[in-house]
């Protein structure tokens, strides 16, 4: 029997989210009616899920949430907030909560919400032991670090699950990586694991890429052809930055998570499909809600368990371990024999700031190792491009100057301006096209729409 804690000091409420939560679930209910004697409960009972109203006496739901978080405690807790306050909602969960209700609860809204928080209640008071002896824990992820190894273990609980995944971070940390360590450890490792980078596919071939189409269905349609998610079917689809599909693309997402089912374009009979879905983003997505750039009800479909990567700059006692760790792998690449790294070239590596993470660091010990033709790799075998050493685009008179001799018109001089300008801040960010963008002050939709129309993507 699952236990379910409500703090609120409504006590209609409470017999409103019973009758709600009742039906076809084996819930126990406890109660409290203000914020102190809900943090007594939680220590006291341990519940699968609690859900807290913010507006009470003696302790408010963000004063307990605050309290919570400084005491390092983990709950799942589900938000109640009112109708358009979502910035409400944006900020207990930056403190801790695991989702958010809107009130009036929307009947499908709280069913998907209540659901997957209980399954993650009762993963998370099961004994970590059992969790591990279910994992065939296999993985070439690198790191002894306390913030890597919760990452890990949140992925090994999850694995084990068919609930979907969102995972956070900053380009270059590893996201792919996670979903395919979830997946391999997963009742469906033996099935697809598929990757579809979502800033990719522009908005009008949406529905043929993710679903497929028939023979005929439009001009150049010569065969049938299966989408992504068929392609999928009993595996695992991985949404890369999901926070880039249009609105319109996110509707027809939306719809086939929810009936599990869809049609090829230009088909009428339905495909079912049974798909693990896994998604990354390097955007809020709570916050692209507030701009009215996401659906919230797609957050909801997609968001049943989430996991936050750290920057490479915050697990810095990883460095080590993944410098040896690719420099054995370019060792056998380049047919090299470097045994070791001197003091002076890792504290080099451990001092720099790696906007561009993992990703950044993989590219600089390629490099190294290419460089050095001895067994000991030296500080000046590490090319890092620094901030101050970046190309700054103003003193680029020569290439203005090549470019304007040429005789073409001045409409294609323009794209050759902005081709060379978005190359040069992809290359200087280290292909990281999230700060890429933010330098060039533009979205990563419109940077993503600009790397294709040019023929850079």
């Amino acid at each position: 029997m699952k236990k379910v804690l409500i703090i609120d000091d409504n006590k209609d409420l409470h017999l409103v989210l019973e009758g709600l939560m009742s039906a076809n679930r084996n819930i126990q209910f406890h109660h409290a009616y203000n914020g102190m004697e809900g943090y007594q409960k939680l220590l006291q009972l341990e519940p699968d899920l609690t859900i807290l109203d913010n507006q009470m006496p003696v302790m408010s739901g963000f004063q307990l949430l605050e309290k919570l978080k400084r005491e390092n405690r983990s709950y799942v807790i589900i938000m109640l907030t009112a109708f358009g306050q979502i910035s409400d909602a944006v900020n207990a969960m930056k403190m801790g909560a695991f989702d958010y209700l809107t009130k009036p609860f929307d009947d499908d809204q709280f069913n998907v919400v209540i659901n997957k928080a209980l399954k993650i209640g009762s993963l998370k008071n099961r004994k970590i032991e059992s969790i591990q002896a279910l994992l065939p824990i296999q993985t070439n992820l690198i790191g002894e670090s306390k913030l890597f190894k919760q990452v890990l273990e949140h992925a090994g609980l999850v694995a084990t699950t068919d609930i979907n995944v969102i995972i956070n971070g900053n380009n270059g940390t590893g996201k792919e990586e996670i979903a395919k360590y979830i997946h391999n450890n997963s009742e469906r490792k033996d099935q697809p694991f598929i990757t579809v980078d979502c800033g990719a596919i522009p908005e009008t071939l949406f529905e043929r890429e993710m679903f497929g189409c028939v023979k005929g269905a439009f001009t150049g349609a010569e065969a049938d052809t299966i989408g992504y998610f068929e392609a999928a079917n009993n595996g695992t689809i991985f949404l890369d930055e999901v926070g880039n599909l249009p609105y319109k693309s996110q509707s027809s997402l939306l719809r086939v998570l929810q009936n599990r089912k869809f049609k090829r374009v230009g088909d009428i009979k339905e495909v079912e499909i049974d798909v693990r879905l896994i998604s990354a983003t390097n955007a809020t997505l709570l916050d692209e809600i507030c701009e009215n750039r996401f659906r919230e009800d797609l957050f909801h479909r997609i968001n049943g368990f989430d996991i936050t990567l750290p920057d490479l700059k915050d697990r810095k006692e990883d460095i080590p371990l993944l410098a040896n760790h690719f420099v054995a792998k370019y060792n056998a690449k380049f047919k090299r024999n470097v045994q070791q790294i001197t003091p002076e070239a890792m504290e080099i590596l451990k001092s720099h700031h790696w906007s561009g993470n993992v990703r950044e660091l993989i590219n600089t010990i390629q490099k190294a190792v290419l460089i050095c033709t001895d067994i000991t790799l030296c500080p000046q075998h590490i090319q890092i491009l620094s901030a101050t050493e970046k190309r700054d685009f103003k003193q680029e008179s020569s290439l203005i100057e090549e470019i304007m001799e040429q005789p073409i018109s001045m409409n294609k001089k323009m794209d050759l301006f902005e081709k060379e300008i978005i190359r040069q801040a992809v290359d200087a960010n280290n292909g990281n096209k999230s700060l890429a963008a933010k330098w060039l002050k533009i979205s990563r939709k419109t940077l993503y729409d600009k790397l294709k129309k040019l023929g850079l993507s």
